[in-house]
């Protein structure tokens, strides 16, 4: 293909180091070496780098097991013009960078391999330095598919310490940031085991003030305990000598609260047979409610057929306007007829009198007022057709009003029903709340007698025990 140029001095010098941009991040990927019977795969570390501001690109292939076996494949514009007029190629160096990329995404997804293969030896121009062609490869069942060839040259002896040093470099910041860490560390966990020491000392003060504190309080608990022990014997001889009196006491009790449940099962008839009286009340008032109701919608009714009603009526008395005025303008019409036949009459006349060479002009005048005529008769049989439609549609007028003042007696009737609703409402209103004021004060009564009866047994109670004690 082409001897190798300068261009790898760029990568190899730390001038232009920092021109340096990785084009894909480093990676492991598998590649096929020749060998003596079949080709073998050999794990290696994959790098590709550009210069910043200038057009060059830099492959560089080691293997993982022996990082001295370096490969490198350089292009710049020249050798990328030459790969182009032998490849046929169609894209520019950076459409040539980015598939370089996608291919090399590929061989790691495995969908193509690399395959390095050497070089003639014819070709070779170094015989120090081995040259081999780096190919993308897409492996296929009848034929393997070369996709692109790239010469490829084994690394010299400088480039490849140039290379491990930069590595070492690397390494070497690592190790000096991970010694600050484990420094920063130890220095927390001193700090940790002092914080922890006096932890203890203290846990140790603690559990020491904790069973002095236990043991006085279980001092104090058992003399309390004895006293309470003592407490309870004596309530427990005040219990049954209370329970002695409490038992004559209910006795008396019992015969007082028969006495009462008598009086309440009175008291509960009473109260069922004002519970019967207000629910028919209720009753009643429930069936007034819904008349009133009813009376109600059908008042509503009533109120929307006069308002429909009413928009009738005004709907006919526009039509009848309308009806007016055109009835006034055929008129005018007739009479602008007349006055022009009265005319043409006398102009025909002057005419006859005048000219008699103008008879057929006069024909065709009279032919005309003919026409006239009978326009004239149309509009009178139109005027005599919109005066019997004004008199049926006031025909109508006056039954719709018929039907309004029927309308109008029945909701003066329908609001006489609602006014006697309204005054037995009335009525029961008022009568309701003085039957229930009355059981009111007779249950309130009931109350304060029981009431008094509890309050002297509670006090006949305390006086006999105070008379015990």
């Amino acid at each position: 293909m082409w001897p190798p140029n300068n261009e790898d001095s760029y990568f190899v010098n730390m001038d232009y180091k920092k021109n340096v941009i990785n084009i894909m991040p480093s990676a492991e990927i598998m590649v096929n070496f020749p060998g003596e019977m079949m080709r073998t795969k050999k794990a290696c570390l994959l790098y590709a780098e550009r210069m910043d501001f200038k057009e060059v690109m830099q492959l560089r292939l080691a293997e993982k097991c022996d990082q001295r076996r370096m490969y490198i494949t350089t292009v710049d514009t020249g050798s990328f013009q030459q790969l182009k007029q032998d490849q046929s190629l169609n894209v520019t160096f950076g459409g040539f960078m980015d598939n370089v990329v996608r291919m090399l995404k590929d061989c790691q997804a495995g969908k193509l391999e690399l395959h390095l293969n050497p070089r003639d030896s014819a070709s070779s121009n170094d015989g120090q330095v081995e040259n081999f062609y780096l190919q993308f490869v897409e492996v296929r069942s009848f034929k393997n598919l070369i996709h692109l060839c790239l010469p490829c040259r084994s690394a010299s002896l400088n480039t490849v310490l140039f290379y491990i040093n930069l590595m070492l470099d690397a390494s070497y910041k690592k190790y000096f940031l991970l010694e600050q860490n484990a420094q920063q560390m130890k220095m927390e966990i001193s700090s940790q085991r002092v914080h922890l020491e006096q932890l203890g000392a203290d846990n140790s003060q603690l559990r020491e003030a904790l069973g002095e504190n236990t043991r006085i309080l279980g001092e104090k608990h058992a003399l309390e305990l004895q006293q309470m022990q003592d407490k309870l014997a004596k309530l427990n001889e005040q219990r049954s000598h209370d329970q002695e009196r409490n038992r004559r006491s209910i006795s008396n009790l019992q015969t007082q609260l028969d006495r009462a449940q008598q009086d309440k099962i009175d008291l509960k008839s009473l109260q069922e047979q004002t519970e019967k009286r207000t629910q028919t009340l209720t009753e009643e008032l429930n069936c007034c409610k819904s008349r009133i109701c009813t009376l109600k919608e059908q008042n509503d009714k009533l109120q929307l057929d006069i308002n429909t009603a009413k928009k009738q009526e005004r709907k006919l008395e526009y039509k009848i306007e309308d009806l007016k005025q055109h009835t006034t303008e055929l008129q005018e019409q007739i009479q602008k007829g007349n006055k022009e036949k009265a005319n043409m009459s006398a102009e025909l006349e002057a005419e006859k009198k005048i000219l008699h060479t103008k008879r057929q002009a006069l024909e065709m005048a009279s032919m005309e007022i003919a026409k006239a005529n009978q326009i004239i008769v149309k509009q009178n049989q139109e005027l005599l057709n919109q005066k019997r439609t004004v008199a049926w549609r006031t025909e109508v007028a006056l039954q719709q009003e018929k039907a309004i003042t029927e309308k109008e007696k029945l909701l003066a009737l329908r609001e006489e029903e609602v006014r006697q609703g309204r005054i037995t409402i009335k009525q029961l209103r008022e009568e309701i709340p003085q039957q229930l004021e009355s059981m009111r004060h007779f249950a309130q009564g009931l109350e304060q007698k029981y009431s008094n009866q509890i309050l002297t047994l509670k006090h006949r109670l305390s006086s006999g025990k105070e008379n015990r004690k």
